[in-house]
C-alpha cells in the first residue's frame, strides 16, 4: 500500500514538471487526428446518399437481414 501512495507521489510531481512542454506536443498531434476526423465526416456526409441507397438495394436483395 505504501509503495501505491509514493508511485502516486512521483506521478504527480512529474506531471507538475513537465506539464508545460507536453502540452504543446499533445495539442499539436489532437489537431492533426481533429482534422482526420473532420475529413472523414465531410466525406461521409457527401457520400451519404449513395449509402443509403446502396442499404436499400442490398436489403430487397437479402444481403442485409432484417428487411
Amino acid at each position: 500500500m505504501k509503495f501505491f501512495t509514493i508511485f502516486l507521489l512521483v506521478l504527480v510531481a512529474l506531471s507538475a514538471i513537465f506539464d508545460a512542454t507536453e502540452a504543446g506536443w499533445i495539442k499539436k498531434h489532437l489537431k492533426k487526428v481533429e482534422k482526420g476526423v473532420r475529413r472523414v465526416r465531410d466525406r461521409a456526409r457527401e457520400n451519404l446518399d449513395v449509402v443509403a441507397g446502396y442499404t436499400g438495394v442490398a436489403a430487397q436483395a437479402v444481403v442485409l437481414p432484417g428487411r
